[in-house]
């Protein structure tokens, strides 16, 4: 096989990218939908507690549907086959987003949350893709065919919140509406589903055992609860999240608030966010790790976060949050990714997956904790929720210095 087979990986990267872009749409979208009354989601006389309990829930749904959806969509594509599989996901992501388009047109604002809930129940996409790409992978090519399935979620995550901000900016065109872009990626979502099913073909067989677990999340979690690193590791990894979700929700509605920005504005200064994970993960977490260990660089990451999202809250200048943004997405990523490492490496090699799948329900709790957490505007206001989810990073950082003391006390270095 070519190092780049399109025909087969074509479908999987795609599918791969519009899962990154579909997510990163959403949150400059969802603050200009909830906080605009010419929107018409809500009634003109809502209050400001009704729009932000819908707000939160909007943001909460995708992430809950998320915490049981993955799970049970790979347990479906060992059973059945990826491509069956990733058909109905794709399929799936396709009829939510024209579900959410619906909802922003008709308006609807129940149409818009069960849209979202099911674009979260679909989620499961990027997964699948990723494990089919592993099952097309021989030894010679699944590194090269591993940076590209990089370079397609890093894309996705650049190009959506872009695509959302312009798309649905009446002032860049008459056409342009708060649905636009939900019809572009359903559209988009049709595209991958019809190559997948002309192109993609399984090369795993599919084991035709299913065992369909809704509690499995749950058993993890408890499971985690029992593991004294992993357990240590998932109140780490839970601040941290915590932290990032009240910066991206808070600083939307701080943009809006303060500054007068349209989705379009949203939609750039996240596309910012976006190209700074990128750079976090292809270049500065492999320039730290020539000098530091996965933990070490972890903390780095989570301290400079942290403080860039207090600076925020107490400097809330425009220019400085742009530069401060690029920091935080930046950092935010060195993080994530050496957290993820650190999980892996606090279990054995047989237990790799289930490492891995505890640090996803655990991000997929604290988003759920980060929506409703928008409940609190009206107390705290959007500095003060920029400054608990600052303090949240370092409270992170504060649990993960204690927790390499630990580990160097035992004499275990963690590697990478």
């Amino acid at each position: 096989m070519s190092k780049l087979n399109l025909k087969l990986l074509g479908p999987c990267l795609l599918a791969i990218a519009i899962d990154a872009m579909g997510f990163g749409l959403v949150y400059p979208m969802m603050s200009a939908i909830f906080s605009d009354p010419h929107a018409g989601m809500l009634a003109n006389g809502s209050s400001p507690q009704a729009r932000n309990f819908y707000l939160g829930l909007g943001y909460g749904i995708y992430p809950f549907c998320m915490f049981f959806g993955s799970s049970l969509m790979g347990e479906l594509s060992d059973g059945y086959g990826r491509r069956k599989i990733l058909l109905l996901c794709v399929s799936g992501l396709a009829v939510s987003y024209f579900l959410m388009a619906l909802g922003v047109l008709w308006p609807s604002v129940w149409l818009l949350l069960i849209g979202r809930g099911l674009s979260g129940l679909m989620a499961g996409c990027q997964g699948i893709a990723q494990a089919a790409i592993t099952d097309l992978s021989t030894r010679e090519n699944k590194a090269y065919n591993m940076s590209i399935m990089s370079l397609a979620f890093s894309a996705g995550v650049i190009v959506g919140p872009v695509l959302g901000g312009i798309a649905s900016d009446r002032t860049i065109a008459p056409i342009f509406n708060y649905g636009t872009p939900f019809l572009l990626v359903g559209a988009l979502s049709i595209v991958c589903a019809i190559w997948t099913a002309v192109s993609y073909r399984d090369t795993a067989p599919a084991s035709g055992r299913v065992h369909i677990d809704l509690m499995l999340p749950l058993r993890i979690i408890y499971q985690a609860a029992m593991h004294r690193s992993v357990a240590f590791l998932s109140i780490v990894f839970f601040l941290m999240q915590v932290g990032y979700g009240l910066y991206l929700q808070t600083i939307m509605l701080l943009l809006q608030a303060k500054f007068h920005y349209t989705s379009s504005g949203l939609g750039l200064f996240s596309g910012l966010i976006g190209l700074c994970f990128v750079l976090g993960l292809l270049f500065i977490v492999r320039l730290m790790l020539r000098f530091w260990s996965v933990v070490e660089i972890a903390k780095t990451g989570l301290l400079i976060a942290g403080v860039c999202q207090i600076l925020s809250a107490l400097f809330p200048h425009e220019i400085a949050l742009w530069c401060l943004a690029a920091l935080v997405g930046c950092f935010d990523m060195v993080a994530y990714t050496t957290m993820y490492t650190a999980f892996s490496d606090a279990v054995s090699e047989d237990r790799q997956g289930w490492a891995l799948g505890v640090a996803g329900s655990i991000m997929a709790i604290a988003w759920v904790v980060t929506g409703f957490l928008t409940n609190l505007l009206p107390v705290f206001g959007e500095i003060g929720l920029l400054l608990i989810g600052g303090f949240s990073f370092l409270l992170s950082f504060m649990m993960l210095l204690a927790y390499g003391r630990t580990r160097a006390a035992a004499g275990t270095e963690v590697t990478l």
